[in-house]
């Protein structure tokens, strides 16, 4: 189809579907109205507006429509995470790096807030062990961790907590 052709069938159908609209608003308790049936008109019935509708008809008629069902998997975990939770955590974290210091304001495995202004490793006891969350052993972090967990749950960690279903 050229592009004036194809710009015709297109004016042709604005023109022609713009007399087919309707409000359908309704509380429920009104009459529903019967489906019409649509008659396609013809280019010796309406001139050119009719000839374009009846060219853009036969061409959706060839054309075919395929429908793809995406099963998305349940990742919503109902149980609580097992005992290697801080390892699978640090895992998604940070690639299991439990002194991990990338410059970002996160620190540690479990990338602890710790900036100037805020430091969730300084608030949660963190500098009994060491100044940074990154300087601290696997097993210190995940004291702060559990503190942390009980204090604000895993949205302390939303990203891998909602990866792993625990959010």
């Amino acid at each position: 189809m050229d592009g004036t052709r194809h710009n015709a069938i297109i004016t042709a159908v604005i023109i022609g579907f713009t007399g087919l609209m309707f409000t359908a608003c309704t509380t429920g308790t009104e009459p529903q109205p019967e489906p019409v049936a649509i008659e396609y008109a013809t280019a010796d019935q309406y001139g050119p507006p009719a000839q374009a509708l009846a060219e853009l008809n036969t061409y959706l008629q060839t054309v075919t429509t395929t429908t793809t069902t995406v099963t998305v998997p349940e990742y919503r975990n109902t149980q609580q995470p097992d005992g290697n939770m801080w390892d699978v955590l640090a895992q998604c974290e940070t690639g299991g790096n439990w002194s991990a210091n990338t410059g970002n304001g996160y620190g540690g495995g479990l990338q602890f807030a710790h900036t100037a202004r805020w430091s969730t490793w300084r608030a949660f006891g963190g500098e009994q062990y060491a100044p940074h969350p990154w300087e601290a052993t696997r097993e210190q972090q995940i004291d702060i961790g559990e503190r942390v967990l009980e204090s604000s749950g895993f949205k302390a960690w939303p990203g891998c907590s909602r990866k792993h279903g625990w959010l």
